[in-house]
């Protein structure tokens, strides 16, 4: 991976730069929206660029159902737009469930379910046509279904993570720009805000008196952090259910749906930022072990989810180090492993992979 290289110009510059250049090179222009502080800014900048040339836009979003009340009134606004083609999916999928060992999928959208809210007007509400009723595989199928000469916006930046930044700058895709990855053919995905910060993103909402998610006021009035907890997203998968502690401060109508619709949400709404029910941050005073622990949770774990975990940790190393991880998977019903297991290294590999990396 290539070091970092600064310009001679501010970040803003250099996005909207970028922007333009694939205006100026692709037909087909999407815009992967999640009402979330970096998608707004991304929308806006690309909005501009549309609105001064006189185009549309494509704006993606794959709603999961599950969201804050917040994100609907956002996405309202943005698909309202004259300048915007709305692809606004209120489609069938199932959804990982982390909160519940009994519904361990929510069929969000699901016909015959009873959904927290009505679908939108203006939302795609059904397809004819076969699709990966499942979130990841549903954005590649999308991506896979626009014509060639397509690109896609996302806003990914580098400085949320050492993973983000080498997703988005160590493999380039289109014209060996360091802020695209090819898709397939001739469609590729661009990060033009790779290298913002931040502030810079906060800054230019300021500035320029976007309109934003406001569920990110609530959450600094309920004393989120600013750098890493006021993060919008849907409420129940691995990363994100922890929110639902929160949930009946922040929007206690949606908490009301929540609880209702899904089983173990009350639950985790009480003990997701428990220490000793939901992580492995210590062993119980009861298990000498790791290994004694995760057996134990083995033994707890219900029938149809427990054959998947044992053949799975078959096959993986034994140390204390990989027992502790596979609690944590147990404790969240991750029985897709959508949060691997980490290899433990030595501090020589450690530093080694940094200097690489940096």
């Amino acid at each position: 991976m290539a070091g970092k290289r600064y310009l001679d110009k501010n970040v803003l510059e250099a996005a909207q730069e970028r922007i333009a250049l694939i205006f100026d090179n692709f037909n087909n222009i999407y815009v992967s929206v999640s009402s979330g502080k970096d998608s707004t800014v991304l929308y806006t900048l690309v909005l501009r660029e549309a609105v001064e040339r006189n185009r549309k836009i494509n704006v993606f979003f794959l709603d999961q159902e599950l969201e804050y009340a917040g994100t609907v009134v956002t996405m309202r606004k943005i698909m309202s737009h004259p300048n915007v083609i709305p692809l606004w999916y209120q489609v069938p999928i199932y959804m990982t469930n982390a909160t519940s060992f009994i519904q361990g999928m929510l069929y969000a959208w699901g016909p015959g379910e009873e959904w927290i809210r009505e679908k939108e007007p203006i939302a795609i509400k059904s397809m004819d046509e076969e699709y990966p009723q499942r979130f990841y595989k549903f954005f590649e199928w999308f991506e896979r279904q626009q014509p060639d000469g397509s690109a896609f916006f996302v806003g990914l930046r580098g400085d949320e993570s050492l993973n983000r930044h080498r997703a988005v700058s160590n493999k380039p895709g289109w014209r060996n720009t360091r802020w695209s990855t090819r898709i397939e053919n001739e469609m590729y995905k661009f990060y033009p805000l790779y290298d913002w910060g931040l502030g810079d993103i906060w800054k230019y909402i300021h500035d320029e008196n976007l309109f934003y998610n406001p569920i990110y006021d609530k959450m600094y009035s309920n004393n989120h952090s600013f750098y890493n907890s006021m993060r919008v997203s849907n409420l129940i998968h691995e990363k994100s259910f922890r929110c639902l502690t929160d949930l009946q401060v922040l929007e206690p109508d949606t908490y009301e749906k929540v609880i209702k619709r899904l089983n173990g949400a009350h639950c985790a709404a009480m003990y997701a930022k428990d220490t000793l029910i939901y992580s492995t941050d210590k062993l119980p005073e009861k298990f000498k072990t790791w290994l004694e622990y995760r057996d134990f949770l083995l033994e707890t774990t219900p029938y149809e989810r427990k054959d998947r975990f044992v053949n799975r940790f078959n096959k993986q190393d034994k140390s204390e180090y990989i027992y502790r991880q596979q609690c944590h998977q147990l404790l969240i019903n991750d029985w897709e492993q959508n949060i691997g297991i980490v290899k433990k290294k030595d501090n020589k590999d450690k530093m080694a992979k940094w200097r690489e990396i940096l």
